[in-house]
């Protein structure tokens, strides 16, 4: 996990939800799913093709 400073006084932490369908997935093939807006709250995760 990594933790970004939002500011010096607050910092946000924000955890993607898991897409439909990728139970049992390794962690790498989950992480090429989130993108930086997912890391900030204001999109979700990509579905898997």
């Amino acid at each position: 996990m990594r933790v970004h400073d939002s500011t010096a006084d607050l910092r946000y932490l924000v955890l993607p939800q898991r897409p439909a369908g990728t139970e049992g997935w390794r962690e790498e093939d989950l992480a090429a799913l989130v993108t930086r807006d997912c890391l900030i709250g204001t999109a979700l995760p990509r579905v898997p093709t």
